[in-house]
């Protein structure tokens, strides 16, 4: 059995697209589309509803997927108990983080890591924390460090630290006048009827972020004057120091500033920053250090 291909076929039913899942796994639309067709002719029956939007798993396919989760699961278990007998000489360790603050986590751990296990490599996936959620899941990874607003009971949570919503404002907006000095040491709670009609930059619709923001304009009434979206926390501070808009991101992301200032939306609007496994996953001891040291790192760096 290949387990290639089975991770292959997560993938197509993960992102819906035979290009995408292409993509994310590396390798030619041709190829996978030649593994799929093959698998297909060989059970005899289509796996996925093919259309010009997305591909949509039929019943088969539902009940092949299924099993493949539980066979990867089972071979990934089985490896890290036998990794954990031959004290880890070799190995993998499959994680997820996102592109940005995750991947600056990820090399100040992995130094350490490797001093103790040389032989471990890690195979890493970037996404964003709804796509984090749906690879813990399907046993794609067996890590993720996410930012946790609400949990899933499917899963053991690590907690590192916690991490406030903070809203950034143009010095150019009469709402900024509010901030007082040094916003930046400790944000103000912000007046949320003073936002609605406000020009923003909202966070994607695909990211954690918006759910939250989404969730406290609701609460709140508030109806902001939306200019467009943007995955990239990067962007979002790029446009509220250029005076085009206003734009939420995470605490960690606060910096002095000529450009901005800073609010909070108070005590209620944070979330946790965890490392997030399946609670019927075998942590290998390689796994463990892992959490171990990330942990260590995170409260160094506070």
């Amino acid at each position: 059995m290949n387990l290639h291909i089975l991770e292959n076929i997560l993938a197509i039913e993960r992102e819906g697209s035979i290009t995408k899942a292409a993509d994310k796994m590396y390798i030619t639309q041709s190829a996978m589309n030649q593994q799929l067709l093959k698998l297909e002719e060989d059970l005899g029956i289509p796996l996925f509803t093919r259309s010009n939007r997305k591909m949509i798993p039929t019943y088969a396919g539902k009940i092949y997927i299924e099993a493949v989760k539980k066979i990867l699961a089972i071979h990934n278990e089985t490896y890290s108990r036998i990794r954990d007998i031959a004290e880890f000489r070799t190995g993998e360790i499959s994680i997820t983080h996102t592109p940005e603050r995750g991947a600056l986590n990820f090399t100040n751990v992995y130094p350490v890591f490797h001093e103790k296990y040389p032989g471990i490599v890690f195979k890493i996936y970037e996404a964003r924390v709804k796509e984090m959620e749906k690879l813990l899941l399907d046993g794609t990874v067996s890590l993720a460090h996410v930012s946790v607003y609400k949990r899933n009971p499917e899963f053991e949570y690590v907690i590192l630290g916690t991490e406030k919503v903070v809203l950034g404002v143009p010095v150019t907006n009469p709402i900024a006048e509010l901030a007082g000095e040094k916003s930046w040491k400790k944000p103000p709670v912000i007046d949320t009827s003073l936002l609605s009609g406000q020009k923003f930059v909202m966070n994607d619709s695909s990211t954690l972020m918006r759910d939250i923001i989404d969730d406290i304009f609701k609460k709140n009434k508030v109806k902001p004057n939306v200019l467009f979206e943007s995955v990239s926390t990067g962007t979002i501070l790029s446009v509220v120091k250029n005076q085009i808009g206003l734009g939420c991101f995470p605490q960690s992301y606060v910096k002095p500033s000529k450009e901005m200032v800073y609010f909070s939306f108070g005590e209620a609007l944070q979330w946790e920053l965890c490392i997030a496994y399946r609670k019927d996953h075998y942590l290998s001891e390689p796994e463990k250090y892992y959490i171990e040291i990330s942990k260590d790192v995170y409260d160094k760096g506070k």
